[in-house]
């Protein structure tokens, strides 16, 4: 007998929201399977601890299981399959429903004891040159996610004046926002594996993020986080070591695309493209061509250094 789990869709942040799940198929004592669906959720093995190993999605065939094995896809699900989250039929249905109250019922009715109450840390390497530093995490495959650069140099600048150092995680070769923010100066903290990205966040003081998987892993490894959200928080998660600052509804011409499409229908992939979420976060941008008119820019840097002393216990770090 053997568990295959595959995540709710196909992202890192996607992994690590149904990372609960994941650990309760392996404290079964059962063989635990992740399937992976895409290249973004590769490379964490080693750290779930008890994890029997991986089959990517495309290479997985549920029909060839043993007639004990079971194979749990969290997308086949009415709470998955019948809206589109944040919607406004979904907010009817399901008031206050973010993404672990979703989960949550999934596994509830699969039959999984997931303990969403408690996250479980992954194991990680201490990196002590980040000990005292606030992460920044400023890129997004959605670019619709992103702060703008202004408001990361403001930061900075805020926390740089009370001594306190920031290191920026991220790609600038892939992120147009990350390479900005290096290019007006603030410093890069290279990340080359995911596993290296996993350290660093678990070793800072804090981390401050736009709705990425990064900030999952962060909220996962219990790291004092301050989450940055569209007005759609379906992935805000409520945890005492978290604080999430929201921007106001985005205007009509930008949510007919959002809601155009209907990703919820699909429960599988058949590709395992390193870009394929650009079916839906890289599918479209932010109607305003001037950041400071996006309604992400609407999150002050003064709210997120806030969110960072209440949220961090920043005692020692002020003094």
């Amino acid at each position: 007998m053997a568990y295959y789990l595959a995540p709710i869709s196909l992202g890192l942040g996607d992994l690590m929201v149904s990372l609960p799940a994941l650990q309760a198929l392996i404290a079964t004592g059962q063989p635990t399977y992740l399937v992976s669906r895409s290249p973004m959720q590769e490379g964490l093995e080693e750290r779930i601890l008890g994890l029997a190993g991986m089959v990517r999605e495309i290479d997985f065939d549920p029909a060839a299981l043993g007639k004990d094995d079971v194979f749990y896809n969290l997308r086949n699900h009415p709470l998955q399959t019948d809206y589109v989250w944040g919607a406004g039929e979904f907010e009817l249905r399901y008031p206050g429903y973010k993404i672990t109250q979703v989960l949550m019922g999934i596994c509830a009715d699969f039959g999984i004891n997931a303990d969403y109450s408690s996250l479980l840390q992954l194991p990680f390497k201490r990196r002590r040159e980040v000990e005292n530093s606030v992460v920044f995490v400023p890129g997004s495959a959605g670019i619709v996610k992103c702060w703008p650069v202004f408001h990361w140099l403001e930061l900075a600048e805020r926390l740089k004046s009370r001594g306190i150092t920031c290191l920026v995680v991220g790609e600038p070769d892939r992120s147009h926002i990350v390479e900005e923010c290096l290019n007006n100066g603030l410093t890069h903290i290279e990340t080359p594996s995911i596993t290296d990205a996993l350290d660093v966040l678990s070793s800072s003081r804090c981390v401050v993020a736009v709705d990425t998987g990064l900030m999952h892993v962060a909220v996962q490894q219990c790291v004092p986080t301050v989450s940055l959200f569209r007005y759609n928080v379906m992935f805000q998660r409520e945890y005492a070591h978290v604080r999430s600052l929201s921007a106001p509804r985005c205007p009509r011409e930008c949510t007919d695309i959002e809601y155009g499409g209907e990703p919820n229908k699909v429960v599988s992939y058949d590709s395992f493209e390193p870009n394929e979420k650009r079916l839906y976060w890289e599918s479209w941008h932010c109607t305003k061509e001037d950041w400071s008119q996006r309604c992400m820019a609407s999150i002050l840097p003064s709210q997120v250094q806030a969110a960072i002393e209440d949220v961090a216990a920043l005692a020692q770090m002020y003094g």
